[in-house]
């Protein structure tokens, strides 16, 4: 775990890290303080009553609508204190005002700040790109003058001490050469300028070093204005505080940070581009506490696999012209009410731009464009704890590379060699007759006794992966809670009350026999699995034979054979009818088809070998959100 904490932070790869903590609110300052955070929205709070039921809270709708109005005022009250403006004196308040009225008109209000501060932040982030623009033309200009100068000076010294003979030709420096106007930087010399935070300049650096193999040079310098951040938020604690002063209250919030067992929410920072993907891997299950995130690998490998099944290129053109549509025209239509496939398809405008990329990258290495074969590339040839590690892991990598990973390493031989070697029967007589010859299946020299060697690799790895690490977890047990009933009285065992549910929970009774039948599942399913995510990534070669032979058929059963006749009226139904074969049939019934076989290979061929997915999402409670879901 230390070395986990010391590595750098990954927002996508790994979710937020999470605290969990007890606030003790005095009565006068409860109101205030859930306000204010709610308003912050960084706070998911725990319900210690879940065992009522929703119509035994008291004042549910009368709290929710009231709180809802006041968040309301509040809001705008808050504007008018930020623009500087005086309160004006307000008015006798009437007794006889509508809540209904009172609504519509806070609701008018706060839609008209919400589009001003929309422009206001904006137009302060295109300020702050210009201020950082700025700064970066000074701090560089100085780093030229300083080093033009330095250039000059040794070129001086050479024309002195080196270079006095008649047949040297004065040459400019190499910068004056990458500085002179040109069509092109003949010198090689490149630049790289920006801001970026002091903490990870440092990372930076070498970052740089490593990509340049050595071949830069690094300077920097201090930002001399502050640079305002526009999506900054205060902090909880702040936010504590500020609701003690406001409340008068004489006792202040204590905020406690407590260790529990009990797994944290997640959360992952997303954005328009990685969101869509991030939900295809939540709808299999939200990952845990700072588990690994597939959806970093899912990003690429989803509109892969897609294409490997949908591989056309022209009707990936035809794909790529629709997500542009709706990345052109993105601001327009998330303002709008879209219709329930429109919304779909505007939310995966990312996916069904990678994914027509990629298929147009596919249907350049198949040669096909709308079933017509395009040689343009030639023929295609493309169609944890240590415990677990050595006892789990290891012997599931030594099985899975002795089977899948020796036919991976065949499929490799036979292109390289051109060999007419049948590999189905090489991997079934693996298993049947690992003894027999060969024969005109032998790729290359030793192939028998690799394959004994690799065979016998494989049946160990499955009792390694099964009995280890039942009894290592048995033992680890035994020697932890040994003599625990009757071990020195702790600080932290004095209060038994004071223990949460969670905590009790892990001093169980070991069960042997549970976690024996648990290990043996999983073994059992692995092996399994193995077989049948074979049987399933095969389905890739069938679905993109299929998409290959539908538009053949559609290409010379319709349109060649409506252009083989003289009449125009034949020729231009039969380009009807092609044209409407290929958009709703080949564009939409077999990107879908293609869709769901790509997610299914996601979902339970490969996230089922180290994802658990048994997390749950981080639901802070927000003002914002309360909006939404009322909406």
């Amino acid at each position: 775990m230390d070395f986990l904490d010391k590595m750098p932070s990954m927002d996508f790869m790994r979710s937020e890290k999470m605290t969990f903590v007890q606030l003790i609110i005095p009565v006068e300052s409860a109101h205030r303080a859930v306000s204010y955070l709610g308003d912050l929205g960084l706070l998911q709070f725990k319900d210690l009553n879940n065992d009522k039921s929703p119509f035994q809270r008291t004042f549910v709708s009368q709290v929710k609508r009231c709180a809802e109005m006041t968040r309301k005022l509040r809001f705008l009250k808050d504007q008018i204190s930020k623009a500087g403006l005086a309160s004006s004196a307000l008015p006798a308040v009437q007794p006889d005002i509508e809540l209904e009225n009172l609504e519509l008109q806070l609701a008018e209000h706060e839609t008209e700040i919400i589009e001003m501060n929309a422009n206001t932040e904006k137009l302060r982030q295109t300020y702050n790109e210009l201020l950082e623009f700025k700064l970066v033309l000074q701090k560089a200009s100085s780093f030229v003058v300083s080093t033009k100068g330095h250039s000059i000076t040794e070129d001086r010294e050479l024309d002195e001490n080196v270079y006095s003979r008649d047949d040297y030709v004065d040459r400019s420096s190499l910068l004056e050469q990458d500085m002179q106007p040109g069509p092109s930087n003949q010198s090689g010399l490149r630049f790289i300028t920006g801001i970026i935070c002091q903490s990870k300049i440092s990372r930076f650096e070498r970052m740089l070093f490593r990509a340049t193999r050595g071949n830069m040079f690094f300077n920097q310098a201090p930002a001399d204005e502050y640079v305002m951040d526009p999506v900054s938020t205060e902090m909880i604690q702040e936010a504590l505080e500020r609701a003690t002063n406001d409340s008068n209250s004489q006792v202040g919030i204590i905020f406690h940070v407590m260790n529990v067992i009990e797994s944290p929410p997640t959360y992952f920072r997303t954005n328009r581009f990685t969101h869509a993907y991030q939900e295809i891997v939540d709808a299999y299950g939200v990952a845990r506490y700072q588990e690994a995130n597939p959806a970093v690998y899912t990003c690429i490998t989803f509109p892969f696999l897609f294409a490997v099944m949908f591989g056309d290129w022209g009707h990936g053109i035809c794909l790529l012209l629709g997500a542009l549509f709706l990345i052109a025209r993105e601001s327009k239509l998330g303002s709008q009410k879209l219709g329930s496939f429109m919304e779909m398809a505007f939310g995966g405008r990312y996916i069904i731009l990678l994914m027509a990329l990629f298929s147009i990258y596919c249907g350049l290495i198949y040669n096909e464009f709308f079933s017509v074969p395009y040689h343009i590339f030639g023929d295609s040839a493309y169609r944890c704890r240590n415990s677990t590690c050595r006892y789990q892991f290891i012997p599931q990598i030594i099985f899975l590379n002795s089977l899948f990973g020796y036919l991976s390493l065949l499929i490799v031989v036979k292109w390289c060699t051109g060999s007419q070697a049948d590999l189905y029967h090489v991997m079934i007589y693996m298993f049947l007759s690992p003894t027999d010859n060969l024969g005109e299946n032998q790729l290359f020299w030793g192939q028998r006794p690799l394959q004994i060697l690799l065979l016998l690799l494989a049946i160990v790895a499955v009792p390694w992966m099964l009995f280890p690490k039942p009894f290592i977890l048995k033992k680890n047990y035994t020697e932890r809670f040994q003599g625990r009933s009757y071990g020195i009285l702790g600080t932290s065992e004095m209060d038994g009350d004071s223990e949460p549910d969670s905590a009790r929970q892990h001093y169980e009774e070991f069960n042997f026999s549970e976690v024996f039948v648990h290990q043996m599942i999983h073994s059992i399913e692995f092996v399994l699995g193995a077989v049948s995510n074979t049987a399933s990534y095969l389905r890739l070669w069938a679905l993109s034979l299929a998409h290959s032979e539908l538009s053949t058929v559609f290409y010379e059963k319709v349109l060649l054979l409506a252009w083989g006749y003289n009449n125009p009226a034949i020729k231009l139904v039969g380009l009807i009818v092609f044209a409407f074969a290929t958009a709703f049939i080949l564009l939409m019934m077999e990107t879908l088809s293609a869709f769901l076989h790509a997610l299914r290979l996601h979902w339970v061929e490969f996230q089922n070998k180290f994802y658990h997915g048994d997390g749950y999402k981080f639901k802070p409670f927000s003002f914002a959100s309360l909006v939404d879901e009322d909406d």
